[in-house]
């Protein structure tokens, strides 16, 4: 059975997924200045650092599929939306009555006084 509760995360777990984000930006960074100066080779210290990420590259790849790749590599460490969400909205609503009634109510009951703050 999988739990799909949301799971606070620790302070290090956060710390260090920050960091993987953050190196993970940087190559991705490196790799768009190489597609835009239409390099045709990698550094050796960009592959070594695709390469710490687990991120393939096969001879002759092109930048733009390298680019993706970091992208697909990134989402995993993105936080993700709530998994249960409020189905119904905590307000009640009456369903004759359009939004904001009950501010317009709210005016008229105090004798059409409305206190603008500045």
């Amino acid at each position: 059975m999988v739990d799909n509760s949301p799971v606070i995360m620790s302070t290090q777990e956060m710390i260090d997924r920050r960091a993987q984000l953050r190196r993970l930006d940087d190559i991705l960074e490196a790799l768009e200045q190489l597609n835009l100066t239409e390099a045709s080779q990698l550094p050796e210290r960009l592959l070594r650092s695709l390469a710490a990420h687990e991120i393939q590259v096969e001879d002759g790849v092109e930048v733009k599929v390298l680019i993706e790749r970091v992208w697909q590599k990134q989402e995993g460490h993105m936080l993700s939306p709530r998994q249960e969400r409020r189905r119904t909205s905590t307000r009640r609503v009456h369903p004759r009555r359009p939004p904001g009634h009950d501010v317009i109510e709210s005016i008229l009951r105090q004798g059409g006084r409305a206190q603008v703050s500045d």
